[in-house]
């Protein structure tokens, strides 16, 4: 695990507001939506109130971490996008635990602010996943653990601010623990500014976190995803009831590989 001196005083200093705070809507320069002083040329906006936006599709594969993402998984109730884990899974032999993904159709986004409006789950023993996914040596991430007695959390929560390891290495990510909000378990806006030099995360519009070390380059999809596989390391689990992670919107600006 890596800190950066910038973001473990960040770290430090997060106080986390219980109320959902929106970041604002970047300015736009000549057509593009200026972000840190990137001009980025494509924007979304998703929201689950009619089901399935056009442009996300919902995962149907095989991690190949000991769980699996299952299409039946992922449900539409009173505007949220719900991804479930469904309770007292014991998988047999061969089999594994089931969970939950939705990922953007573009698969190619280089550089961005990804910003998810979500409620986290609260009951123990699933990780909650607001990630850019180009491959395992390409990833930003925002995570929760339900659970707060895994072994990375260590009785406390903490959201995780990650880069995995661009040279594919699992010890030399990038890896912050930051305070959680005042209640997880409403609304608030968890997002990734995706930059040339740097990865920075807020919460509710306040920056929490920062690195210029395992910084992703290659095209990449956004994907929520809500899933088990029983590591006392990480997710813990799996639950004994069913854990849900209720998705709001996602906004995203952003660029991609010509």
């Amino acid at each position: 695990m890596a800190f950066t001196k910038s973001a473990w005083s960040l770290v430090l200093s997060a106080g986390l507001s219980a109320a959902l705070t929106l970041s604002p809507v970047p300015p736009q320069v000549d057509g593009a939506w200026v972000v840190s002083g990137i001009s980025f040329w494509k924007s979304a906006k998703y929201t689950f109130e009619n089901g399935l936006p056009d442009g996300l599709q919902i995962a149907n594969w095989d991690t190949g971490l000991n769980w699996r993402a299952d299409q039946a998984n992922a449900k539409f109730n009173n505007g949220y996008l719900e991804l479930w884990v469904p309770g007292g899974q014991n998988p047999p032999a061969g089999t594994k635990y089931v969970g939950a993904e939705v990922d953007t159709l573009e698969s190619n986004i280089a550089y961005g602010s990804f910003r998810t409006v979500a409620i986290l789950t609260e009951t123990p023993g699933v990780c909650n996943g607001m990630f850019t996914y180009g491959g395992n040596t390409q990833e930003s991430d925002i995570e929760w653990l339900s659970d707060p007695n895994n072994t990375s959390d260590r009785g406390v929560n903490h959201l995780w601010m990650t880069n995995q390891a661009v040279n594919g290495n699992d010890a030399d990510k990038t890896s912050i623990p930051v305070t959680k909000p005042a209640n997880p378990f409403e609304e608030h806006e968890y997002r990734i500014d995706w930059l040339y030099d740097r990865v920075e995360w807020y919460v509710d519009a306040v920056k929490v976190a920062e690195t210029d070390q395992n910084i992703p380059w290659q095209g990449c999809v956004f994907a929520v995803n809500n899933w088990s596989n029983g590591d006392i390391g990480w997710s813990a689990g799996p639950p004994a009831q069913d854990a849900v992670f209720k998705v709001k919107s996602i906004e995203m600006y952003y660029n991609t590989l010509e």
